[in-house]
């Protein structure tokens, strides 16, 4: 619109159906000032289901019919409707008491890992990652991004989705950043729904949401808020950085504490190390008029203890003397017992033996072949080889049947053999 005259139908439906249609015209010239009028805000103002009211004139055309010449966007209208609205939602949430809900869970001391909700590759989102994570100290925070409209018709809808996702994957804190905008581009972040999802967060929700003097309501909901991403990101470094000068206090304690300490030792040692020395040199003192009596006693004791340790020693060496000739005597006496026990379980085993080889023997003579044949038995060979399966033989094999009174030559005519198992 601007540079060229606009044709539109206005169109009431009912039901899905229209139930009435008049044509619209907003001329070139008067559109290029409609542009101006609007300023920055024309975009989300021109924009698909957006509402405006607007001022026109009515034209009757003998062939067209009837036309509204739209002449001004009355934009003080729908920014007192934006008011309004975003009046209802703040009494609608002071109504049950959601402004403290999330100021009530207490903040991180240091926010490590943080949820950032908002448009990736805006202005806004660039800052806050630049001045977070661009600190000279380098600071370890571990930033995950939700991606999120911040204005236009979905936008309240995908920023509430993007609270709810941040807060399963529980982060430190939740942060919602936004660019600069007029009071038409940050109606999002006066959405009810908007705003109680901040509120009902079971994690601290801060807002840089870049406004010039009025607040959006989800700056009186949220835990902390602040202008723009650049003081959000301030902020978080700030929280590291004051736990950066309480470490760096206490360490300056410690050093102070452990030199005190170690002066206070190396006191100590040298007021012990005289001691000692005092000490030592009297303890040799005592110790060396000891010895001395020590030697003198000894030098009137040693006849004395030596005749005493003489009379024992020949004590002890009669004793060993008796003692070993006690024992070689029942030594003697067990030996003899022995010898005679191993002699009478010689002869008896022997004897045993003995009587077993005679066993053996008669019956090996029973078994001998000769006393077989006695018993009435033949024997058949073939080239002087006993045969002991007729399964070996074959029809005209000549034989030897020996008997115990001589033998005979066969001829073998027939072989018959049969199963045996």
């Amino acid at each position: 619109m601007g540079r060229k005259t606009v044709y539109l139908d206005f169109v009431e439906e009912s039901g899905g159906k229209q139930q009435a249609k008049m044509r619209g015209i907003v001329w070139r010239g008067i559109g290029q000032q409609i542009l101006v009028d609007l300023g920055a805000e024309a975009d989300q103002i021109l924009q698909p289901g957006s509402e405006v009211v607007f001022s026109a004139r009515i034209q009757f055309h003998e062939v067209y019919g009837i036309a509204l010449h739209i002449e001004k966007i009355e934009i003080q209208f729908m920014l007192g409707e934006l008011e309004r609205r975003k009046q209802a939602t703040i009494q609608s949430l002071k109504n049950v008491g959601a402004f403290e809900w999330n100021r009530r869970i207490p903040a991180p001391t240091i926010p490590q890992k943080i949820a950032l909700v908002g448009s990736r590759g805006t202005s806004g989102f660039r800052d806050f990652i630049t001045r977070a994570l661009g600190h000279p100290r380098r600071y370890r925070i571990d930033i995950k991004a939700y991606q999120s409209s911040v204005q236009g018709l979905s936008a309240a809808e995908e920023l509430v989705r993007g609270i709810q996702m941040a807060q399963e994957h529980d982060p430190d804190l939740i942060i919602l950043v936004r660019g600069g905008g007029g009071k038409l581009d940050l109606d999002a972040y006066n959405d009810y729904e908007v705003c109680m999802a901040i509120a009902q967060s079971t994690v601290p929700v801060w807002t840089g949401i870049g406004h010039e003097s009025d607040l959006v309501v989800a700056d009186l909901v949220a835990h902390s808020a602040w202008k723009t991403p650049t003081e959000v990101a301030v902020a978080v470094t700030e929280c590291f950085q004051s736990v950066d000068l309480v470490l760096d206090e206490m360490t300056y304690r410690i050093q102070q504490c452990s030199l005190q300490w170690i002066a206070d030792r190396n006191h100590e040692l040298q007021h012990h190390g005289k001691s000692l020395k005092w000490i030592g040199k009297h303890a040799l003192a005592a110790h060396d008029s000891e010895l001395r009596s020590i030697r003198r006693l000894l030098s009137m004791q040693s006849p004395l203890i030596a005749q005493r340790y003489r009379a024992q020693l020949n004590e002890w060496k009669f004793r060993l003397t008796q003692s070993s000739r006690f024992a070689t005597r029942r030594g003697n006496t067990e030996l003899d017992y022995m010898r005679d026990r191993l002699e009478r379980v010689s002869i008896q085993r022997l004897a045993s033996y003995e009587s077993l080889f005679i066993q053996w023997g008669r019956t090996m003579q029973a078994m001998h072949p000769d006393n077989t044949l006695r018993r009435g038995f033949m024997m058949l060979e073939k080239d002087h080889q006993v045969i002991p399966r007729v399964a070996s033989l074959t029809s005209g094999d000549n034989l030897l049947l020996k008997a115990h009174d001589g033998s005979l030559s066969v001829t073998v005519n027939e072989v018959k053999t049969k199963n045996v198992k």
